[in-house]
């Protein structure tokens, strides 16, 4: 436990070493997105005067837009997953295989660390929300996203590490990320609420796990989602938790057996 400790101190002292960047990259691109959706939805509603689009009016979708966003881009990381492709590629995964270390926790720790800066650089924003809509906060809702965002977290990295792992056979995994981030970003609700989605796509997308990246937590927050439903959803969460680390130890155990280290 102390190599990773170790670790997650080493991760800290990095994200410090580029304030200013880290900075830029977290809350400067959260205000531009919350900009882009502000102005997107609310030309829609400008031409449904006092008309509602599904259960949405222009103040509770904006209240979801705000925190749909800073879930998104707590979540959407994946810096330290992607560089484990290259490592691979490279041949640099050898110091790891030579230590009693598990390079899957060494990398959820430099991860979990590459996490705490964004989420103190976003966290600032949802005191602020109450004074920008007259919708009121379900602070419940916004407990029990907490806990469904720390699990999507752990469930996004298990599934970009499981990307990466895939360089054990394929030279290039980039196209593979690019994919999943493009469909993440669609179908967590990121872009549109998935109750607004065609209702053949909103049913595929409730069975898959990337509604707990954005739509589920930004629903429950802004009271779009009645808290009875919470629980089950921290339940399913905790299900495809276990799932994607099976399936990440699964491709990981299959790729080591054939990987050469010979680098290149």
């Amino acid at each position: 436990m102390n190599t990773y400790l170790a670790a997650f101190r080493s991760g800290l002292s990095t994200l410090l070493e580029y304030r200013m960047d880290y900075f830029s990259n977290s809350f400067l691109s959260l205000l531009i997105l919350i900009g882009v959706q502000y102005f997107l939805w609310d030309s829609i509603f400008a031409g449904r005067e006092g008309q509602h689009i599904g259960q949405y009016t222009t103040d509770s979708m904006f209240l979801y837009v705000i925190f749909g966003a800073v879930y998104g881009v707590i979540i959407r990381s994946g810096r330290i997953e992607k560089n484990v492709s290259e490592e691979i590629r490279k041949g640099d995964l050898n110091k790891y295989l030579i230590k009693p270390i598990s390079h899957l926790g060494f990398s959820g720790a430099l991860a979990t660390a590459d996490r705490i800066g964004v989420i103190f650089s976003t966290a600032i924003i949802i005191p602020c929300i109450p004074f920008f809509t007259q919708t009121p906060i379900s602070w419940v809702g916004v407990a029990w996203s907490i806990l469904l965002i720390l699990m999507a977290m752990i469930m996004k990295f298990f599934i970009s590490m499981a990307i990466s792992y895939l360089a054990f056979w394929f030279e290039e995994t980039w196209t593979f990320h690019v994919i999943f981030d493009i469909s993440m970003w669609f179908l967590s609700g990121s872009l549109v609420p998935l109750d607004l989605l065609p209702d053949w796509l909103a049913h595929i997308s409730s069975f898959l796990p990337f509604q707990y990246l954005s739509y589920v937590p930004a629903a429950l927050s802004a009271g779009l989602m009645p808290l009875d439903q919470a629980f089950m959803h921290c339940i399913i969460c905790f299900s495809w938790c276990i799932f994607t680390w099976l399936m990440t130890r699964f491709i990981w155990n299959a790729g080591i057996r054939s990987f050469g280290a010979y680098g290149g």
